[in-house]
């Protein structure tokens, strides 16, 4: 628990959640600092580029300073931008990254309690967004976790209409998710991991959107095998390759790997239910809670929450 900007370990962070990447950096979203952090692939240097330390609040701005709160989900837009779930704001923000400026493209802070709308802009509503993806196309996709629903955001880049929210799947009212939490596009589907549940969804990427298990068994547990013969504990991250999905099974403290195609699920590192920091191979590392994922040219980038660090798979 802190914050420092530094080299390696001579950083800190506080509740470390959302990962992307941009090739050359990846972007973390340090949730209980209320700062979006850059770590340098090729040195390991972090610094904080948005974001005002312990400051939990909401503030755009075209530089610093900026307020977030508890932001938890990230995306990079292949384009200079990073897109955020700031989940204590119930909005969805842009940063340039090469100004600092930021911008809310979706969602309303005044708004209290949550709300549960679509609509354009600030007449959108959200509840605790946790995880965001972009699809390569223009379009962002959130977890809005809690109204259980996943939301499609169209028109991002500003201008008039910016920011239009559909709900692709599930509702408040509805059984279709249960708590929501990780999205990834692997193109024409849309992956969503839902710690409530204990599954992997399938869902169509246009609305309405059909939600199918890919795998898990609806039961908490730790086990690997093929669709419903799965077993998740509480899973929190998914990225994807395009080939496999990558799960974050955050209370069996482990890293999964789900075959698209198949629905096949193996565990690649970590110790069931065992917690530490240990690095190693396989089982011999150990994680305690990893929550969101990034996967960059077949290396797997893991926040792992309660450890407090970045971890790297390959």
């Amino acid at each position: 628990m802190g914050y420092a900007n530094g080299t390696g370990t001579g950083a800190t962070f506080d509740y470390p959640a959302g990962v992307a990447f941009d090739n050359n950096n990846l972007y973390v979203c340090d949730s209980a600092n209320s700062t979006i952090r850059q770590i340098s692939l090729a040195t390991g240097v972090v610094t904080t580029i948005a974001g005002q330390p312990g400051v939990a609040s909401f503030q755009d701005n075209t530089s610093q300073p900026t307020f977030f709160n508890h932001p938890e989900g990230i995306a990079y837009d292949g384009a200079g931008n990073l897109y955020i779930a700031d989940s204590g704001n119930n909005v969805i923000r842009r940063l340039q990254i090469s100004s600092g400026a930021v911008t809310t493209i979706a969602g309303n802070v005044t708004v209290s309690p949550p709300g549960f709308a679509d609509g354009t802009g600030t007449a959108a509503n959200f509840s605790n967004p946790l995880g965001i993806c972009y699809d390569g196309a223009g379009n962002l996709y959130v977890a809005d976790s809690g109204n259980s629903a996943i939301r499609k955001v169209t028109n991002i880049t500003g201008g008039a209409n910016a920011g239009v929210v559909q709900t692709l799947a599930g509702s408040p009212t509805t059984s279709t998710f249960y708590w929501p939490q990780g999205v990834v596009f692997a193109n024409p589907y849309l992956y969503v991991v839902d710690s409530g549940y204990d599954a992997v969804f399938q869902v169509t990427a246009t609305p309405p959107g059909v939600a199918t298990v890919l795998a898990g068994s609806g039961n908490a547990g730790d086990v690997d095998g093929t669709g419903a013969a799965a077993q998740f504990n509480w899973p929190e991250g998914i990225a994807t390759d395009n080939t496999n999905l990558y799960i974050a099974d955050t209370l069996n403290s482990t890293i999964r790997q789900v075959t698209i195609s198949s629905g096949a699920v193996i565990t690649l590192a970590g110790q069931g239910q065992v917690t530490g920091s240990s690095d190693g191979a396989g089982n011999v590392a150990k994680f305690n809670h990893p929550m969101r994922l990034a996967v960059n040219t077949g290396t797997i980038y893991a926040a792992d929450t309660y450890n407090e660090t970045i971890r790297m798979i390959q």
